[in-house]
């Protein structure tokens, strides 16, 4: 394919139709050559990941939820105004603090969820903070699953308030999570 491109290109002296086709040509080869660089430098990116997680960052936590003001210490009582940044007292009642830019912390905001003991699995992040990858419950020891849920559109979500499709409320659940 790439020969008929060279030798179209190479000729002298083509005039009319013949100097249009020599330029869509010419076109189409540039836009190949485009796209082979695109693919390039797209698979190297994949290869790399942007943030090495060392099994070892790994945490999970039981504890209840808190609100943190601005200089990162916990609230006393519920929080009155919502704030941007949320922690989680352990058990043996060491302060964790999340990255305030996780948006799975977004279900802290119901209150519902704050009341809750809850178990944490993150990952460690600069300055031990905590980046969420599941959020459950603790009930008699056992594990359950939390998050929203639009029954119009069978959509789960982990943010309380409308459902992103046809903006009905969603539901709140708590499902118990199965035995392994």
């Amino acid at each position: 394919m790439l020969e008929n491109y060279f030798k179209l290109l190479s000729r002298d002296g083509l005039h009319g139709r013949d100097s249009k086709k020599r330029s869509m040509m010419r076109f189409r080869f540039s836009l190949f050559e485009a796209l082979s660089i695109l693919v390039l430098l797209s698979s190297v990116a994949v290869a790399r990941p942007a943030v090495s997680i060392q099994q070892t960052d790994r945490v999970v936590v039981r504890g209840r939820v808190v609100c943190l003001n601005e200089q990162g210490k916990p609230l006393t009582g519920d929080c009155p105004d919502l704030p941007s940044a949320f922690g989680l007292k352990s058990n043996d009642g060491k302060l964790y603090r999340f990255l305030t830019e996780d948006t799975a912390t977004a279900i802290f905001t119901d209150a519902r969820v704050r009341a809750r003991e809850l178990q944490i699995t993150a990952v460690t992040r600069s300055q031990d903070r905590l980046e969420i990858i599941k959020i459950q419950s603790v009930k008699e020891g056992k594990l359950y699953d939390l998050y929203y849920f639009c029954e119009v559109c069978n959509i789960i979500t982990y943010e309380p308030g409308l459902c992103m499709c046809c903006r009905e409320e969603t539901e709140f659940r708590e499902t118990p999570v199965p035995e392994p």
